[in-house]
């Protein structure tokens, strides 16, 4: 049984040294050097206005340094990085598996005991993470985090000419250990898939053998601090809307106009605010009837009943549904640029549905409503300006939030 025990953790312990091997092979030859200008120029072209959605899992690494803290004070900086998986179990809550591997270095002096006084020695790295993190703003563009948890450490200390170090040698302690891990991290948006990420690892390792000594007289606990840049990809993440095409009736703007006094975005278009009375003898097929007051709580399908205003606007759908028997109709759902093309999508279909189903509720039969449909961020009312106040900002994203009936069926 001991032999058998042995055997499996010299496998571990093998696995482990290869994938960290490789890792430090990556960042010393490949890409730590060219990772910050990589990330420099792809952030400054970033447009993206993506956020954290629940449900997504991506692919990704970081690359970067490490310094280790034990029985020798004279420490120097190392090479480390991580490879990862992230599944976004909620806008705010994720989960990470992660695999961290680098060399730890440090140098032993004179007044201090262990082998190789006065060489550089160093300790391989290698540990399997389990971790979940708090997404702080996770509809912004830029999440930051904090994330903690459970590592499971593979370590081998070595000296300058990659020989074990005595009590290494002498198997004077085990080398699989189990630690935590507490840190901070980021997300930044370069597209709906693509993030530039970075973080910053404490690492517990519950063990004072990571320099190869540990001091009988003053036992601690020897830790070290990974942090690195990379990039990930979202691998299983909702497919992005279709362009969704408006049908124009024939009418001309001048009869449009003549309908109602309000403002025009488009042609086809009529723009219903809280403060007009909806009515029109003859409610032409393919017209749309955009009301941008009516207003949700931010990334629900909860109608904000605070907002003053917000249930007129209700009623004033309710009662151009209810304008003729025969008038059939689809609800539209929109949204503004401020979260990914894929939670708008899935936010403005859900607020067209509720629209459908208050509706219903309040007495609309449900014949008149043939379809309900999302079209996220495929047809804005108006540009979002990019160089505006915050104030310029919201007030056209307002405009772009919006409930659209279509007329199917015309009142005849």
């Amino acid at each position: 049984m001991k032999n058998h025990l042995v055997a499996e953790q010299m496998q571990f312990a093998s696995i482990s040294m290869f994938v960290s091997r490789t890792i430090s092979k990556w960042l010393r030859r490949r890409i730590f050097p060219i990772l910050i200008v990589i990330a420099s120029i792809l952030t400054s072209l970033s447009t993206s206005s993506a956020q954290v959605v629940e449900g997504r899992i991506s692919f990704g690494f970081d690359g970067g340094g490490n310094k280790y803290w034990g029985n020798f004070t004279d420490n120097l900086f190392g090479f480390s990085g991580d490879v990862f998986i992230r599944w976004n179990i909620e806008d705010w809550l994720s989960l990470h598996a992660s695999y961290n591997g680098g060399l730890l270095r440090f140098k032993a002096t004179p007044t201090e005991p262990g082998a190789g006084l006065g060489t550089v020695n160093h300790t391989r790295h290698g540990g399997w993470e389990l971790m979940a993190s708090y997404n702080v703003f996770p509809e912004e563009t830029y999440v930051p985090y904090f994330i903690g948890g459970l590592e499971l450490l593979n370590f081998e200390p070595k000296d300058a000419n990659n020989n074990s170090l005595p009590n290494n040698a002498a198997q004077a302690y085990s080398k699989n250990v189990l630690g935590g891990v507490l840190g901070v991290g980021f997300e930044m948006y370069i597209s709906d898939k693509v993030t530039f990420n970075g973080k910053g690892l404490l690492h517990l390792t519950g063990t004072d053998w990571i320099d190869d000594y540990s001091n009988p007289n003053d036992f601690r606990q020897d830790v070290f601090l990974t942090f690195g840049l990379g990039f990930s990809y979202y691998i299983f993440a909702p497919p992005l809307p279709a362009k969704t095409e408006v049908v124009t009736p024939p009418s001309s703007t001048t009869n449009i106009t003549n309908i109602y006094t309000t403002n025009i975005v488009k042609g086809d278009t009529v723009v219903v605010r809280e403060t007009d009375t909806v009515y029109k003898e003859k409610v032409l097929k393919g017209t749309i009837y955009n009301f941008p007051g009516t207003l949700f709580i931010v990334n629900t399908d909860e109608f904000n009943t605070n907002m003053p205003g917000n249930m007129q606007n209700l009623h004033n759908i309710r009662t151009l549904v209810n304008q003729c028997p025969e008038l059939k109709v689809e609800i539209q759902g929109h949204a503004s640029h401020e979260g990914t093309v894929a939670r708008n999508q899935e936010l403005s279909d859900m607020r067209a549905r509720k629209i459908k189903a208050w509706l219903i509720e309040q007495g609309v039969d449900p014949n008149k409503i043939v379809g309900t449909v999302g079209l996220g961020t495929s047809d804005d009312a108006v540009i979002e300006p990019t160089n505006s106040t915050p104030a310029q900002l919201e007030a056209a994203r307002i405009l772009n939030r919006r409930i659209s009936i279509k007329v199917v069926e015309g009142c005849h």
